[in-house]
C-alpha cells in the first residue's frame, strides 16, 4: 500500500469573533492528490476554516504546517504565495468586467499592459474545461448564477494553485453541471492537485471524496474514508439526526378534487429580456389547487425564465393565461400579486429580501406598501403580526426587529415565505428554495413547502429546481424542461431518477 504524503496540516486551530467562537481547536489534514470533504450546518465553521487558511481572518490560536514546514499565512497574497486558493461561497465575481477578466483578475492587479487578445484565447481553454460555452469576452453580469460560480472555478484551475478550496460551488449547478465539474477535479487531482471541498449535499461526498470530515458547533466531530463511514453516520454526525427522520416526502395528489385549475397556461412563448436569459416556447400546463408541479431542467432550460412570465418579468409574445378559468394578462409582479401570484427567488439576498430592513418589515413590507397612504401600522401591531409568522413557520431570529440579512439563508426563505402568506398569496413560484442552505434547513424549507399545499386550502405551488431528488419527494406531477421547450409532463407515480436525468440531457 502506498503511503500518503501529508500536504497540509493544521493544528488546534481556533478563531473568534466578537460574541461567539468559529472555530474550537481545529486538527485537519490534508493529503496530497486528495478530495477531503468538509460538512456540517450552517454556522459549524466550514467557510470560517477555508477562509483562514486563504488569509482572509487571522487565526487566534494554532498552526498551519505545508508539506512539513511551518507557515504563516497573513492575507490572501501569502495563501496565494503557497498555492492556496478559495472558490467562495457567495459569488465573487466583478460584474461589469468580461469573463476573461474575471478569470485572470490576479493578473489584471499587477500588470501595467495585458494583451487582451492572449488573454481571450487563454480563457477559452479554461471554459471548455468548466463547460461553459461562452464569448470570453462576454460581461459576467450578463451570467446566471451557476455560470458565475463556474467562471470562479475556472479562475481557481488558472490560477494553478495546490490546493483548491471549493465552497459550495455545486449549489448553484443540476447533476449534469455537478459530474462534469467532478470529473475536472478528478483530472486535476491527478495532475497533482488537491481539493477541500465543501458541500451540503450528502450525496456528492460519497460520489467524489476521498475523505470525509464533518464539523459541528466549531468542533471536528468526525474524519473518514469515504468507504469507511455511510451516508447516516455522517448526517447523524452533523445534526444528531438520521436521514430518515431528515427526509421530506409529500404524499403524492393523484386524483384531481377539482374539474378547474387554478391556474392554466396555454402555449406560453417569450422574448427574453437580456442576452442571458433562455427564449419560451409553447409551454402548456394545468396547476390545480393542493398541487405541487415540479419543474426541472438543465442551465438554460428556462426554468426562472417560466417563473418569472408568470408575474410579468418576461415578455410574452403569443398564449394565454388562466386562472379559475378566466384569462388574465400580467404585465408586471404588482399585477401578479393582484391574482395571488408571488414568486420566490433563487437570489435570496439580491432579490427576495430587503437587507437593510427588519425582520418585520420583510415580512409586512407588501402589505405596508399598500396602505402606507390610508393607513399607519403602529410599531407594535407590526410586531405582533411578524411575531405570529415567526412562531409559526420556526424562523430563527433575535427579534423581529433584528435585520434580515442577519438571518441563515434558511430563516431569509421563511421570512420570504411568511410574507406570502400575509399577503393572501394563492399560487407559491419557489424558484430553487433550498439553494446554498444546509441539511437540516433544506428539510425545513421542504417541509413547510410540503405543509403549504396539505395544511393550506386553495394553495398550490410551481417548484422550480435543479435537484432532481427535490421534485422527486415533494412533486405531484413533474415537467421537463429543454432549452425552452416543455418536453413533457409526467404523473409523479414510481418515476425513476435515471429517466429524469436522461430526459434532462437529451
Amino acid at each position: 500500500m502506498v503511503e500518503k504524503k501529508t500536504l497540509l496540516l493544521v493544528k488546534d486551530l481556533v478563531k473568534k469573533f466578537p460574541g461567539v467562537i468559529a472555530l474550537k481547536g481545529i486538527d485537519f489534514d490534508l493529503y496530497s492528490q486528495e478530495i477531503h470533504a468538509i460538512v456540517g450546518q450552517n454556522g459549524a465553521g466550514k467557510s470560517t476554516f477555508v477562509k483562514v487558511l486563504n488569509g482572509i481572518f487571522p487565526p487566534d490560536k494554532g498552526v498551519i504546517y505545508l508539506e512539513g514546514k511551518l507557515v504563516e499565512i497573513r492575507n490572501s497574497g501569502d495563501a496565494k504565495k503557497y498555492g492556496i486558493t478559495l472558490i467562495h461561497q457567495e459569488t465573487m465575481t466583478i460584474p461589469n468586467l468580461s469573463i476573461a477578466e474575471n478569470i485572470f483578475i490576479s493578473r489584471l492587479k499587477i500588470a501595467r499592459y495585458l494583451d487582451i487578445d492572449k488573454l481571450v484565447e487563454e480563457a477559452k481553454k479554461y471554459l471548455e474545461i468548466v463547460g461553459i460555452n461562452k464569448d470570453p469576452k462576454t460581461k459576467v453580469k450578463e451570467l446566471r448564477v451557476a455560470e458565475q460560480q463556474l467562471v470562479q472555478f475556472a479562475r481557481a484551475l488558472a490560477e494553478d494553485a495546490r490546493i483548491i478550496c471549493v465552497d459550495e460551488l455545486t449549489s448553484a449547478l443540476n447533476p449534469l453541471e455537478v459530474k462534469h465539474v467532478f470529473d475536472v477535479m478528478r483530472e486535476f487531482k491527478d495532475k497533482g492537485k488537491s481539493f477541500i471541498f465543501i458541500t451540503h449535499r450528502i450525496n456528492e461526498v460519497f460520489s467524489i471524496a476521498d475523505r470525509i470530515t464533518v464539523f459541528r458547533d466549531g468542533f471536528k466531530v468526525l474524519t473518514k474514508n469515504v468507504f469507511d463511514t455511510n451516508p447516516d453516520e455522517v448526517v447523524k454526525a452533523m445534526v444528531g439526526r438520521s436521514m430518515e427522520e431528515l427526509y421530506v416526502v409529500k404524499e403524492k395528489k393523484l386524483e384531481k378534487t377539482v374539474e378547474e385549475p387554478i391556474l392554466k397556461v396555454v402555449n406560453l412563448t417569450t422574448a427574453p429580456v437580456s442576452y442571458s436569459e433562455t427564449p419560451l416556447k409553447n409551454i402548456s400546463f394545468e396547476l390545480y389547487e393542493n398541487e405541487i408541479l415540479g419543474v426541472v431542467g438543465l442551465l438554460g432550460a428556462g426554468k426562472t425564465e417560466l417563473g418569472k412570465a408568470l408575474i410579468g418579468m418576461q415578455k410574452i409574445i403569443s398564449g394565454e393565461i388562466y386562472m379559475h378559468g378566466k384569462r388574465v394578462k400580467i404585465r408586471n409582479p404588482i399585477e401578479a400579486r393582484k391574482y395571488g401570484i408571488v414568486y420566490l427567488p433563487e437570489d435570496r439576498k439580491k432579490e427576495g429580501v430587503v437587507a437593510p430592513l427588519s425582520v418585520a418589515d420583510n415580512i409586512l413590507i407588501s402589505v405596508l406598501a399598500r396602505k402606507s397612504v390610508l393607513s399607519y401600522i403602529r410599531e407594535k401591531q407590526k410586531n405582533d403580526i411578524a411575531s405570529k409568522w415567526v412562531k409559526e413557520l420556526g424562523i430563527v431570529t433575535p427579534s423581529t426587529k433584528s435585520k434580515v440579512i442577519n438571518l441563515s439563508g434558511g430563516n431569509q426563505q421563511k421570512v420570504i415565505i411568511a410574507r406570502s402568506l400575509e399577503a393572501n398569496a394563492k399560487i407559491f413560484i419557489f424558484d430553487e428554495p433550498t439553494f446554498g442552505i444546509d441539511i437540516g434547513a433544506k428539510a425545513e424549507i421542504r417541509r413547510l413547502i410540503k405543509n403549504l399545499v396539505e395544511e393550506r386550502k386553495g394553495i398550490a405551488i410551481i417548484l422550480l429546481t435543479s435537484d432532481v431528488d427535490e421534485a422527486l419527494s415533494l412533486s405531484d406531477k413533474i415537467m421537463i424542461l429543454r432549452n425552452g421547450e416543455m418536453v413533457r409532463i409526467l404523473p409523479n407515480i414510481n418515476l425513476d431518477r435515471d429517466h429524469i436525468v436522461n430526459l434532462l440531457g437529451g
